[in-house]
């Protein structure tokens, strides 16, 4: 028991990369923030074929960088709350990114990448949420703190036997399919792209 216990704590850093994450978690309000989502294994085994990223609001002309092999789709909405970009109004932002048409093995890892502005004043948090969608199957990174268990796709036991919730080792005790989140702090809005 005593050789295995180090073993368990030298497997913690590859359970914490084995869901959908951001890079760059803290970003300053009113500056440009390049936000990059990893990808480190695909559905039960099988290949990643399609990203969706969900933009919240407080990030402003968000861009895709493309990527070879993949294909890309945003998606703008109306905004409930317009604002000022370079003496323009702005009415209808980016709300979505999706990479498609690629391949991404499960055995390898990749990422997808956007930049945008993150507005002065926005909220302390920004969650991302990400569907995954593989050759077979789906996952949904889409869970915040507060919200009840949904009916997600079966996301696999990471190599626990007893089929527990190892997503506990790496800090989201509480959710198994946590959103990327991005802590805002407060910032001057001076920063130019």
């Amino acid at each position: 028991m005593k050789k295995l216990i180090p073993l368990l704590f030298m497997a913690l850093p590859s359970l914490a990369s084995a869901h959908a994450v951001i890079l760059q978690t803290d970003a300053e309000s009113g500056s440009y923030y390049k936000g990059v989502i990893g990808i480190s294994h695909g559905c039960e085994g099988s290949a990643t074929t399609k990203v969706t990223i969900s933009i919240p609001y407080g990030v402003r002309g968000a861009k895709p960088m493309p990527k070879p092999g993949w294909k890309l789709d945003v998606v703008k909405s109306e905004l409930e709350k317009p604002y000022q970009s370079h003496g323009k109004t702005v009415t209808e932002d980016v709300t979505q990114i999706t990479w498609y048409g690629g391949v991404l093995e499960d055995a390898h890892y990749d990422e997808f990448a956007f930049r945008g502005q993150i507005g002065v004043g926005t909220t302390t948090r920004l969650y991302f949420p990400v569907r995954q969608e593989c050759v077979v199957g789906e996952l949904n990174w889409d869970q915040k703190p507060g919200d009840k268990p949904t009916g997600h796709e079966h996301h696999g036991n990471h190599g626990n036997q007893a089929g527990e919730d190892n997503h506990a080792a790496h800090g989201a005790a509480k959710l198994k399919y946590p959103a990327p989140v991005v802590r805002v702090v407060d910032g001057t809005g001076t920063h130019h792209h």
